[in-house]
């Protein structure tokens, strides 16, 4: 075995079946985000936005990848090779920006101008937890399921597709009717751009900055369009 970045001895067995690791590591990041939202109710904290599922989602995803073999290769927590990924983390961000103003436009949302926390928490906290959890671990080891079977580039915009239908699921739990078949659409959109991303840059980190540029620049983008 090898140390992974905690010095704890990391599990070789990832090598083996990273498919079923992947399922298990959706299955920790989100009970550690309903964990994250119980523990920030629990300390009555007066709090619009929800840090707590994404700061402590944060920091058990990087403990659990810590385990594994070549934790930072696994979840891509590399500077990208590619010097244009900034590039691309803008034209990924204008691109999902568009969908999701559309989606809000067809819905009929209300356009409101958010207060000073909710900008804060948009431009830092889904970008690095969602984007942790689920386009570094997650996605991570589907990559590496991919590379272990030497998959054709249309193979992995089927494991693209198919890691973006949970993250379009989480967005829907509390909505229902057409409003829910918007919300899955864009995000599951949202996510199928953000995964290609990370597979075209070979890191999390343009993931991140895409996401939150996202978060931020969408919200007011509607508001300035529907004011």
């Amino acid at each position: 075995m090898i140390k992974g970045w905690t010095g704890v001895e990391s599990l070789t067995i990832s090598r083996r079946i990273p498919f079923l690791w992947a399922i298990i590591s959706f299955v920790v990041y989100f009970s550690s985000v309903v964990a994250g939202t119980i523990i920030q109710k629990a300390l009555g904290l007066k709090l619009q936005m929800g840090w707590g599922q994404h700061i402590i989602s944060s920091i058990v995803i990087l403990i659990f990848a810590s385990f594994f073999e070549k934790p930072k290769e696994l979840m891509g927590l590399l500077i990208p090779k590619n010097r244009e990924w900034i590039l691309m983390s803008m034209v990924t961000a204008l691109f999902v920006i568009t969908v999701s103003v559309i989606a809000r436009m067809m819905g009929d949302e209300p356009a409101e101008l958010g207060s000073l926390e909710y900008y804060l928490y948009e431009a830092t906290m889904p970008g690095l937890g969602e984007e942790l959890g689920l386009r570094g671990l997650v996605f991570g080891f589907m990559l590496y399921y991919a590379k272990q079977h030497n998959i054709s580039s249309k193979g992995i915009w089927l494991l693209i597709i198919l890691q973006a239908l949970p993250f379009g699921v989480l967005h829907i739990l509390q909505s229902s009717g057409m409003e829910a078949v918007l919300i899955f659409t864009s995000t599951s959109i949202a996510a199928v751009a953000l995964a290609w991303l990370r597979a075209k840059t070979g890191s999390v980190l343009p993931c991140i900055v895409a996401h939150n540029i996202i978060n931020v620049c969408g919200s007011f983008i509607y508001y300035l369009l529907m004011k």
